[in-house]
């Protein structure tokens, strides 16, 4: 499995260095790597080493990680060329983009909670230089700030929790303290709700996503792209994981989150159908897919939390590539507007019919990985209560709804005078979304493998 993700990756590297017509070598190496699922190892979770705990949800994030990192590196092209004469420190933008995917790796493969949590705030150093280096305009500074203070300031709470549970426990290992259960003997209600701030603002619930969207539209596209499809999955992740190793089981604090997160998505929803600004809309509909993942999971049914983890992996594939195709929509009319990118489908049509297949993989078409993830979330929400599943039902609606007025206003109408048709359309954008695209309709026949 380790050698088909490293051939995918060695594939990308080489072609985004330069090399040109190798589409086929990526998608011949997709197909690999979507077999070599197949060999994921089926066990529960155990400890790989002293530093390392892993198990089927660590490896399918570990291969999120590495995929979303090679797209982002392959589609940042100009990026990439102006990072030659712009460094930070002796660092380029490839380089940051690495780091990211370091700690995010290390993150999600720690089996002590304080290495956790070192590596859960760690990754905001490389982001915030990505957006304050490599940000297009001068409000990148307040956005990069921004993100600082919400999470940093959240995951205090955090931390002082898990220094005292080590001190409760006298250990900091997760499968130790599980197997033992060492947290359940006390009341744990509100420490928890305390703590979950931390994750909660990294996913983030609407309330506390005012960093996000700021991030999204100063950021470069490989920061977009990396804060879409790696950096909102810790927040899920961390909460798993602390439910997991805590022994945390449904109440009515967990039930305000889920009250709270479940209206916030379809608060964010109606917002989407109101922004302008083509990463905006992204942004505020990775709110919305988020606070969906959250509410299977505060369900506390196993199939509310394998489809959690399933939404986890589909959208952090498929938000990334809706950033790219926003990316090439700015390189052809010089705006992220919605309204003054009007037209494109009679000018670019390959990229139109990518906007197409991306916008209604975004809004769950079946047989997709988001189709599934949305549909058992939505089971697991109405088993807990009719009004819950009454609320997932409305935010898979208004989903659909502000993906259709997507695609029909950037696509559709006479063309805008901003397009430029003398624009060539970079292949770079179009393999890398093809290779993401197999990923998420190929793997609704491997769900199996993703239902974890």
């Amino acid at each position: 499995m380790i050698n088909l993700v490293l051939v995918v990756m060695s594939a990308f590297i080489i072609w985004g260095f330069g090399f040109e017509n190798v589409g086929w070598v990526i998608l011949v190496c997709s197909i690999g790597v979507l077999v070599g699922f197949l060999g994921l190892p089926s066990y529960q979770y155990c400890l790989s080493s002293e530093w390392v705990g892993v198990d089927e949800m660590s490896l399918l994030m570990v291969i999120l990680c590495v995929l979303v990192t090679m797209i982002s590196v392959v589609s940042s092209c100009k990026d990439v060329k102006v990072s030659e004469l712009s460094l930070v420190g002796g660092f380029n933008i490839v380089e940051m983009v690495g780091l990211v995917c370091g700690g995010s790796l290390l993150f999600f493969q720690s089996c002590s909670w304080m290495d956790f949590y070192f590596f859960f705030e760690f990754s905001l150093i490389p982001t915030f230089f990505l957006i304050l280096k490599w940000g297009y305009r001068p409000e990148r500074l307040q956005a990069a700030s921004y993100m600082i203070i919400y999470t940093v300031s959240s995951s205090l709470p955090l931390l002082m929790g898990l220094v005292w549970f080590w001190d409760y426990v006298g250990s900091d290992n997760m499968l130790l303290v599980s197997m033992v259960s060492g947290l359940s003997g006390g009341n744990l209600e509100w420490p928890w709700l305390v703590m979950s701030l931390g994750f909660i603002v990294k996913l983030p619930v609407y309330g506390v996503h005012g960093w996000l969207p700021k991030a999204h539209v100063e950021a470069p596209l490989s920061g977009s792209m990396l804060l879409s499809g790696i950096l909102l999955k810790f927040g899920g992740y961390g909460m798993v994981r602390f439910i997991w190793f805590a022994d945390i089981c449904f109440s009515k604090y967990t039930q305000l989150v889920l009250v709270v997160s479940m209206w916030g998505g379809v608060l964010s929803g109606v917002i989407c159908l109101c922004q302008s600004d083509l990463k905006s809309l992204i942004a505020y509909s990775s709110i919305g897919h988020m606070a969906m993942s959250l509410g299977g999971l505060m369900t506390f049914y196993g199939v509310g939390k394998m489809a959690c983890v399933c939404m986890l992996f589909a959208h952090g594939l498929c938000s990334p590539i809706l950033f790219s195709l926003a990316a090439s929509c700015y390189d052809i009319c010089g705006s992220r507007n919605v309204l003054l990118t009007k037209g494109v489908l009679r000018v670019f049509p390959l990229f139109s019919g990518l906007w197409f297949l991306f916008c209604v993989l975004n809004m769950g078409v079946p047989p997709s990985l988001n189709f599934y993830s949305e549909i058992f979330c939505v089971g697991s929400l109405l088993w807990g209560n009719i009004s819950f599943g009454v609320l997932g039902g409305m935010m898979c609606f208004i989903g659909g709804c502000y993906c259709l007025v997507l695609y029909s206003l950037v696509n559709h109408g006479s063309p805008s005078a901003n397009v430029d048709s003398y624009v060539s359309l970079s292949s770079r954008y179009v393999y890398s979304s093809i290779f993401v695209m197999f990923f998420l309709l190929a793997g609704g026949f491997f769900i199996d493998m993703f239902f974890l």
